[in-house]
């Protein structure tokens, strides 16, 4: 009896790490489709509204999605000192790390973005800002891809893999 509460409990967590490995993978794909929300809302602020960046984040940060959210207000916050503006995006970009589910290409992309701010004009940064997005929608596009084929595959291992610790235990 107690070997099979042990094999069942060992199916149950199996199970649920497959699961959460799915949820990663679609928690990614979000925060993709997040970005690109969070770039085409900022390109709107600079060309349509001519809003400060600091207003922007705030503004954006007041409508957007987490992680993006707390990220935008501590950005407009670390704006009241005196330090760069690449600065803190990065600073508080690298305290955040835990909170996005990014590629390592992805997190470039987004760390780089910030570099673009506070040192070209408005033209240039909205050039920038729609290149990012060409750059996301393909990455969106991938991650989709990914995740419709691993789904699956992540589910079949766990369970397998539950299975196979449970015929070698008894």
């Amino acid at each position: 009896m107690l070997k099979l509460a042990g094999a069942g409990l060992i199916l149950f967590s199996s199970l649920i790490y497959g699961l959460q490995l799915r949820q990663r993978l679609s928690e990614h794909v979000k925060q993709l489709i997040g970005l690109k929300e969070l770039l085409l809302m900022l390109s709107g602020e600079i060309s349509y509204g001519k809003t400060p960046l600091g207003e922007a984040f705030l503004h954006m940060a007041s409508r957007g999605k987490e992680p993006f959210c707390s990220f935008l207000k501590e950005v407009a916050e670390g704006m009241e000192t005196d330090r760069e503006l690449f600065r803190i995006w990065k600073d508080v970009l690298e305290g955040k790390k835990d909170g996005f589910y990014f590629s390592g290409e992805e997190w470039e992309l987004f760390l780089h973005l910030g570099e673009t701010f506070g040192y070209l004009d408005g033209e240039m940064q909205l050039n920038h800002i729609s290149l990012c997005i060409q750059q996301i929608d393909t990455k969106i596009v991938q991650a989709q891809e990914e995740l419709a084929a691993k789904q699956k595959v992540y589910q079949c291992l766990s369970i397998m893999g539950g299975l196979f610790c449970v015929l070698i235990l008894i």
